[in-house]
């Protein structure tokens, strides 16, 4: 058995269940945009990996998917056939949810078969630290991959793994976080060693030090610093899961260095949060929003201008701003509905270039005073 008390096979939370909404959305984008990228011209073939690394027994109590046949699921059900197929690799190192495993698989082999998307690598038993540390030594090149790493508690996922994965061009990490577990016992000395496991350092002990209140944020953005310098990941994105009484009970960590998969996977966090269930939360962003929906284009219109009133910016910048920096993930329409207003110019040099149009990244534009309504910053 492994170290978490739950039976070979259990109930799913609803919170679980959004988890894995997440994971859909994200794979059905990310699988073609991976497999067309790398697989369309015969020199760029390259495997296009799906690591689930915590792959538990691939049904649930109640008949729920679990996350291996989530990812299957994602490339059979996917309305165009990819250049290349994705590799999917599932590793459990629970015997018996890894038999469980086997046989829900097993279920699936004539769909797998008959399917030019997939190639269905042999699920491995072992601890996903070592099965993952002697694929990624032993490879030339590793990836592009997608590697979940949806372990029970806080400890089970070093800090050298993440960057061990991270260092390889084009890859991601998914990963989870448990603060409801973790946090009754962060004094608890006997717990210090898989915490410092997972920071790769004793940085997260200075949150010891801040007051009750403030530590699981405190906590969250230590962890978020760690990713980025040791992780070696540019962009970093989380998503609190929170029970009754907005009481936080994890965080999904998105581990990537490349804007496009950021923007894609903001998409698919913001259609889940569709309950109070769910918030995003940034206290390093001063204009803090509590949850996705309150981010309306409006708000981005009011942000974007209050922050670059009187500055230069070009298209590409405020992309990166917005998709890193704030919970939007669309910005184009908005900087048109700021022309509109009279809020920002273009110089004009942009000759060609038709009103409300921002698709050259390349494009200037100009933050001014204008006309134009000015609306609260909080809807």
């Amino acid at each position: 058995m492994s170290s978490d008390s739950l039976p070979t096979v259990w109930p799913a939370s609803c919170h679980t269940l959004a988890k894995h909404r997440i994971l859909a959305s994200y794979l059905k984008a990310w699988m073609p945009i991976l497999s067309r990228h790398f697989g369309g011209r015969p020199q760029q073939a390259r495997e296009v990996l799906f690591v689930d690394g915590f792959a538990g027994p691939g049904k649930y109590a109640g008949g729920e998917d679990g996350s291996p046949v989530i990812a299957i699921k994602a490339a059979l059900d996917h309305s165009h056939s990819f250049p290349v197929p994705v590799s999917l690799l599932f590793i459990e190192q629970d015997k018996d949810r890894f038999d469980h495993l086997l046989q829900v698989i097993e279920g699936l082999r004539p769909q797998i078969s008959g399917s030019r998307n997939i190639r269905l690598l042999p699920p491995e038993h072992g601890d996903c630290d070592t099965q993952l540390r002697r694929r990624l030594d032993g490879a030339k090149a590793f990836g592009p991959a997608l590697v979940f790493l949806d372990q029970f508690g806080y400890s089970g996922v070093h800090m050298g793994l993440i960057a061990a994965i991270m260092g390889n061009p084009n890859c991601e990490v998914f990963s989870y976080m448990n603060w409801n577990r973790l946090n009754p016992f962060i004094t608890d000395e006997t717990k210090w060693p898989g915490l410092t496991r997972a920071f790769g350092d004793e940085s997260w002990k200075a949150c010891l030090a801040v007051h009750l209140n403030q530590r699981d944020e405190a906590f969250r953005q230590a962890y978020c610093a760690r990713l980025r310098t040791a992780g070696k990941s540019k962009f970093v994105w989380h998503f609190a899961m929170c029970g009754e009484g907005d009481q936080l009970l994890y965080w999904l960590f998105f581990c990537t260095n490349n804007l496009r998969g950021l923007e894609e996977m903001k998409k698919a966090m913001r259609e889940v949060d569709d309950s109070g269930s769910f918030r995003f939360s940034d206290a390093d962003n001063p204009d803090q929003l509590s949850f996705f929906k309150t981010a309306t284009p409006e708000w981005l219109a009011d942000h974007l201008h209050k922050r670059y009133l009187g500055t230069s910016q070009t298209v590409a910048e405020i992309r990166e701003h917005v998709l890193v920096e704030t919970p939007c993930s669309t910005f184009r329409k908005v900087l048109g509905t700021l022309e509109m207003e009279g809020r920002v110019r273009i110089p004009a040099c942009a000759k060609d270039r038709k009103k409300c149009d921002f698709s050259d990244d390349r494009l200037r534009v100009e933050f001014i005073r204008g006309p134009g309504v000015q609306r609260s910053l909080f809807p």
